[in-house]
C-alpha cells in the first residue's frame, strides 16, 4: 500500500449507500461524526438519481456525487480527486474495483449496518478478495457477522453494532392533519385497520381476508401505481372504497387507498391496528417501526429477514406474528377490542447503532 497524504485530519469521510433508504440510515452517523470530529468533513454519495436527492436534502452542508464506475481507472481517480481520508460503505456496498483501489492508496474501508444477504453468499467467490480487505465490518446482527466471515471478512475486523437505521426514526412520529383526515374521511368514519405497504404480491389474498372481515380499512399499497387495481378488485367484492388522491368520498367508504407518498407515517395513526405488508411475499417485511411509534398493536406475517431485529424487538411487546392473511385479519378484530401491550418502550432497544459505529469508526482513524 502507498502512504496515506499528509493532512490526514483534514480529508474527508466519504460515505457511500445506494438509494435512498441508505442515506436515511446514514444521517444518524454522519451527524454523530460532525458533533464527535467536527473538523472532519464529509462527502456523500448515492447510487441511484432518488439518492442523491435525499441526500443533498438530508446533507445540504457536503458534497453529494453519483460513486464511480466500478472499472478502472474510474475508482482511482475518483479518490484521488475527492482524497478520502476513510470510506463508509452503508450495508454492503463492496464493489471490488473500488475497494482494490482504496487499498492501493493505503484509504481504509468500512461497512456499517452491514447485512450478508443470501445472493452475496452466494457470489463470495466474487467478493472474498475485497471482503478480505475491510478495515472494519460492522454488523446489524449476530447472524450478519457470521455471514461476513463466511464471505471473508477477517474475524478480529467484525462487530457487532446493530442498525443506524433506527436512530433516525423520529422519537415522534408524525401525525395526521386535517387535510389528510378530511381526504381520507376519518373523521366520519374511524378505521379499524391501517394495512401499510401491501405488496402487489399479497394483494388477492390480503383484499380476499379484508372483505371477509368487515373491517374498515385504510390500505397503503407499496407502489401508489397499484391503487386502480386494488379499487378494481374492491368492485368485484362488492367493497365500497375510494382513493385519498380523490378527496373526502359523498358517501361513507369501507375501504380508503392511500394513493400518495410519504403520508403512511402519519396515517398509521389513524388506527389502533396495523397490518405490515411485504412480511407475507418474498419481500421479507418493510418496517414494523412506523405503526409501532403510534403506539399500534403490530401485525406481520411470517416473512420478515428484512425486519428481523424489529420483529424480535417487538415479539411480546406489541407485535403479533401470524402465518397468513385470514389469520391476520382475524387477529386485528380480536386486537381491537384488547390491544395488548404498548410497542412503543420496546422501540429503545434498537438504538444506539450510530454511536457503536462512531466509536469503532474512530478506531480506525485514531488507533489508540
Amino acid at each position: 500500500m502507498t502512504p496515506s497524504p499528509p493532512g490526514a485530519d483534514t480529508r474527508p469521510i466519504w460515505f457511500h449507500g445506494a438509494s435512498v433508504g441508505d442515506m436515511r440510515a446514514l444521517a444518524p452517523l454522519v451527524a454523530a461524526f460532525a458533533d464527535a470530529r467536527p473538523r472532519a468533513p464529509a462527502h456523500v454519495s448515492a447510487m441511484t438519481a432518488d439518492g442523491r436527492r435525499m441526500a443533498r436534502r438530508l446533507f445540504p452542508a457536503h458534497p453529494v456525487t453519483r460513486p464511480p464506475l466500478d472499472i478502472p481507472p474510474w475508482p482511482g481517480r475518483a479518490l484521488d480527486r475527492i482524497r478520502p481520508r476513510l470510506i463508509v460503505l452503508e450495508y454492503l456496498e463492496l464493489w471490488p474495483a473500488w475497494v482494490a483501489a482504496a487499498h492501493r492508496r493505503g484509504i481504509p474501508l468500512a461497512v456499517v449496518d452491514g447485512r450478508v444477504s443470501h445472493r452475496s453468499l452466494r457470489i463470495r467467490g466474487l467478493l472474498r478478495r475485497a471482503a478480505g480487505r475491510l478495515s472494519l465490518f460492522c454488523a446489524r446482527t449476530a447472524r450478519d457477522a457470521a455471514a461476513a466471515e463466511q464471505l471473508g471478512v477477517a474475524p478480529a475486523r467484525i462487530r457487532i453494532t446493530g442498525n443506524g437505521k433506527y436512530d433516525g426514526v423520529p422519537r415522534r412520529p408524525p401525525a395526521a392533519d386535517a387535510a389528510l383526515r378530511r381526504a381520507l374521511d376519518a373523521e366520519r368514519a374511524p378505521f379499524d385497520v391501517v394495512i401499510g405497504s401491501l405488496a402487489p404480491a399479497e394483494e388477492q389474498p390480503a383484499l380476499a381476508a379484508l372483505a371477509d372481515s368487515g373491517l374498515r380499512a385504510l390500505i397503503a399499497p407499496r407502489y401508489p401505481r397499484r391503487a386502480p387495481a386494488i379499487l378494481r378488485a374492491a368492485r368485484r367484492l362488492g367493497i365500497a372504497a375510494h382513493r385519498r388522491s380523490q378527496g373526502p368520498p359523498a358517501v361513507a367508504a369501507r375501504w380508503t387507498v392511500l394513493d400518495t407518498v410519504g403520508e403512511l407515517a402519519a396515517a398509521y395513526g389513524l388506527a389502533g391496528v396495523a397490518v405490515v405488508g411485504g412480511t407475507f411475499c418474498r419481500r421479507e417485511g418493510q418496517t414494523l417501526l412506523e405503526p409501532a411509534a403510534h403506539g399500534c398493536a403490530v401485525i406481520h406475517g411470517p416473512r420478515t429477514a428484512n425486519v428481523a431485529a424489529e420483529v424480535e424487538a417487538l415479539a411480546g411487546r406489541g407485535g403479533h406474528p401470524v402465518p397468513d392473511w385470514p389469520a391476520a385479519l382475524a387477529r386485528a378484530r380480536a386486537l381491537i377490542d384488547a390491544p395488548g401491550p404498548d410497542p412503543r418502550p420496546a422501540i429503545a432497544r434498537l438504538l444506539g447503532a450510530s454511536r457503536r459505529n462512531l466509536d469503532a469508526l474512530l478506531t480506525i482513524l485514531e488507533p489508540g
